[in-house]
This record gives structure tokens, sequence and C-alpha cells, in this order.
């Protein structure tokens, strides 16, 4: 009976660790990363669940990143990761413009602080894997 007791422990225990760095990774995506980097993407996302927002950050951090390829390129890059949206082609569409009138910091694909942004998003997606959505 102390086993199972302790396994509840244990499994709350690591719901409640990962939760709190899931939040936490997440705030920082809207407070520090996108401000410098695409603030205007901010309003493309809808909650803290969206996983499609993290993988589309993953591959286009900069608009710079978006700017260097065709409207229709770059719809067709990121086609299949936003997933099963309503009015994709059109967001999509309104992304590509957006990027287009950004304020972002033009910074290197290859930057450390890209790369450092890219660890961050993974390790995000990673803890929603981790934690099953209510």
């Amino acid at each position: 009976m102390v086993s199972c007791t302790n396994d509840i422990q244990e499994l709350s225990q690591t719901h409640n660790v990962v939760t709190r760095s899931r939040t936490e990774l997440w705030h920082r995506v809207p407070t520090h990363d996108l401000p410098l980097y695409f603030s205007e993407a901010d309003r493309f996302h809808q909650s803290s669940r969206t996983d499609w927002f993290m993988a589309f950050l993953e591959m286009f951090l900069s608009p710079h990143m978006i700017l260097a390829m065709t409207k229709d390129e770059f719809i067709k890059a990121v086609w299949k990761v936003v997933g099963k949206k309503v009015e994709k082609s059109l967001m999509l569409s309104d992304t590509y413009e957006t990027a287009k009138a950004t304020a972002g910091l033009p910074v290197a694909p290859d930057s450390d602080a890209i790369r450092m942004f890219r660890l961050m998003l993974a390790e995000r997606r990673s803890l929603i894997e981790i934690v099953p959505k209510a």
C-alpha cells in the first residue's frame, strides 16, 4: 500500500515539474524572443497549446527567413506544419505580408541566438508531448 502512495506522489511531482517548465518556457516566447525576432507573429497563435505555432517558429524564427522565399514557396514549405486550419492559405498569406513590414532584428539563420531559440522551442514542444492535454 505504501508503494502505491509513493508512486502517486512521484507521478504528481513529475507532472508538476513538467507543467511548470512548459509554462515558464511558453511565457518566455512572447515576452523575450518574439519581441526581438518577430513580434508581429504573436497574433497568429491562439493559446499556449499551439504546437503548430512552435513548429512554425522553429522553421521561421525571423521574418527575414520567410522573405528569403517567394510567397508561394513559403506557403508550400509551411503548409503541413500549420495543420488543419480553416482559411489556412489566407493565414499563411497574411503571415508572409506581415513579415514584409516587421520590426524584427535581422539575424543569420546559423547564429548562436537562433540556435538557442530553436533549442528552447524544441524543449517546449517536447514538454507538450510529455503532458497530455486536458
